[in-house]
């Protein structure tokens, strides 16, 4: 039996799209019979899945949500006090430590996470001799590391057994932006919200009916960038409907904005929704300007489902995405080249049927039908170390 600790640096939301993969590497542990220690910030209420791992036997050690430590941690990168050497003396993320696990994974929903807020969490691990691995789940291209930070990071990165990432193009700007390879860096991908990856028949309706599938979150799903798309003169006079599946702080600038540009009676919030086929029983391409990815369930539920997608070169996008075969691709994240790709599906939209079954064939083939396995197999070698 290993002792495997978890630890989750999210922090803005009691869960999210970051959150499944160790849930299901946690879940197969505990199957396996593995000892398993989660830690992440307490909501008070926990999610279902949180509640599942604890009723299979997974122990909680809830860290509490304070924002002193941050505003201390703001005014020591400000003045570029090395963050190395600094520990809390009340660090929350001790208990993972004392329980002497055998390796810890730590999920950061951002590549700097730690290294950025949890300097705690950093310092702990620089002295430890607990091998672990860290998953990154998103990158992004305008981030910049002043040289101390650059120096904690680096330190951080290369001391992990093993760095996992969602997609090669965040691995590689990771590279770029440490400025050192990262040998021990490697590619897993998430659990899909599908129990059925059957292709669905195509929806005949009329109206076409785009389907943005993202929280709403205009910082980095940039639903801000297709409503203005929309509203350009080309799409005025097209038969389109456009339908927002997800919840998030942003619906109320997004309801703002649709009315500001004139596009409100085309669009419509369907809120959060956990039927993913049922989405697109009724959608006919999937619609992701993102400014930053890592790779969307989003995405590649709409390809196991038969449809094709619109989306920017970001994350892991273009590594499922075959342009002009299985959907179209911006070459970024602007009004322009989104409009440009939309324009050229658009006028490709005999040819959707047809891309949709291509896009079930390569995602069926693509797909890691157990990541929560292949995940806690990289947990178990990086325990043996």
């Amino acid at each position: 039996m290993t002792k495997i600790a978890i630890v989750s640096t999210m922090g803005a939301f009691p869960w999210g799209g970051s959150e499944y993969l160790w849930a299901a590497m946690a879940e197969q542990a505990l199957l396996d019979g593995h000892e398993v220690f989660i830690s992440i910030y307490d909501w008070s209420v926990n999610h279902p899945l949180v509640i599942q791992l604890q009723q299979h036997g997974a122990k909680l050690l809830p860290r509490p949500r304070f924002y002193n430590f941050i505003s201390r941690l703001s005014k020591r990168i400000s003045k570029k006090i090395p963050l190395l050497n600094f520990i809390s003396p009340q660090s929350h993320y001790q208990p993972i430590f004392d329980c002497k696990p055998d390796v810890i994974c730590i999920s950061q929903g951002h590549i700097y996470d730690a290294v950025f807020y949890q300097p705690d969490l950093v310092n702990l691990l620089n002295f430890t001799s607990i091998p672990f691995l860290i998953i990154s789940q998103l990158n992004v291209d305008n981030v910049l590391l002043d040289s101390n930070t650059l120096k904690i990071a680096q330190q951080l990165f290369s001391q992990a057994n093993y760095h996992v990432f969602v997609s090669q193009q965040n691995m590689r700007l990771a590279e770029r932006q440490l400025a050192q390879s990262l040998p021990n860096a490697l590619v897993l991908q998430n659990p899909v919200n599908l129990s059925d990856v059957t292709m669905l028949s195509w929806p005949y309706e009329s109206t076409i009916c785009f389907a943005s599938v993202a929280r709403l979150d205009v910082a980095f799903k940039s639903q801000d960038i297709l409503f203005e798309t929309l509203s350009l003169p080309l799409w005025q006079h097209r038969n389109w409907q456009c339908n927002l599946y997800g919840a998030g702080s942003d619906r109320a600038y997004l309801e703002a904005l649709s009315r500001y540009y004139g596009i409100a009676d085309r669009v419509k919030f369907m809120g959060h929704i956990n039927d993913v086929r049922s989405i697109w029983s009724n959608n006919h391409i999937l619609l992701l300007p993102s400014r930053a990815e890592g790779t969307p369930l989003a995405l590649v539920e709409a390809m196991l489902c038969g449809r094709p997608a619109v989306v920017t070169d970001v994350g892991g996008n273009a590594e499922w995405i075959e342009d002009g075969e299985t959907g179209f691709i911006a070459d970024a994240p602007t009004v322009k080249l989104f409009n440009a790709a939309l324009d050229r599906a658009w006028q490709a939209q005999n040819n959707w049927k047809q891309m949709g079954i291509k896009a079930h064939e390569y995602a069926t083939t693509k797909l890691d039908y157990s990541p929560g396995r292949s995940l806690l197999k990289l947990v178990l070698e990086a325990s043996k170390t």
